[in-house]
């Protein structure tokens, strides 16, 4: 028995930016990564107690594996498609990956007090929907690193001091439908 019992299901879409309607027939070239549809930073928290014993099942409907990594805890990978884990079998972890269309469940309990980030492990996956506050260079002089790497890369842009808000004064328009 658990106290708290959550289930997440992994989902990518591919979607142009400035459009409403995903490309469904793409198999493996997604650029939306969602948790249970949702994109970040509209997923919801998964708000437990202290001391609450805490089930995590997370789902793979996507085309590629998750590396998914918790924050502030090791946990026990207590389910695999295999079914449940004996207690005597079960194995710690920081980092369970779930295979394309498998699940897994892993339990803690909730003994440290905050707000710990659920992510995925893959990097390209943090940068979007399925990231967390990633820190980037906004606000940093970036004139003398980007003179460095356009010795080996002289088409390299980096972006604003502002982020993408530097897009407008570039006459680049952002589509309506953009994240």
């Amino acid at each position: 028995p658990v106290d708290r019992d959550f289930l997440i299901m992994l989902n990518a879409f591919d979607i142009d930016p400035g459009t409403y309607v995903p490309r469904i027939m793409t198999m493996t070239d997604f650029n939306l990564w969602t948790w249970n549809s949702r994109i970040f930073p509209d997923i919801d928290p998964l708000v437990v107690n202290r001391g609450d014993k805490v089930r995590v099942r997370v789902g793979n409907l996507t085309m590629t594996n998750h590396p998914i990594h918790m924050h502030g805890y090791d946990f026990k990978v207590t389910c695999t498609d295999g079914g449940w884990v004996p207690e005597s079998a079960q194995w710690p972890e920081v980092s369970i990956d779930i295979p394309v269309g498998a699940m897994r469940a892993y339990e803690f309990v909730a003994d440290h007090l905050g707000d710990w980030a659920i992510h995925c492990h893959k990097s390209h996956h943090t940068m979007n929907a399925m990231g967390h506050d990633v820190p980037t260079f906004i606000g940093v002089d970036k004139k003398p690193l980007t003179q460095k790497i356009r010795q080996f890369q002289p088409e390299y842009m980096p972006m604003g001091t502002a982020g993408m808000a530097d897009m407008g004064t570039m006459e680049m328009p952002l589509p309506d439908n953009t994240i």
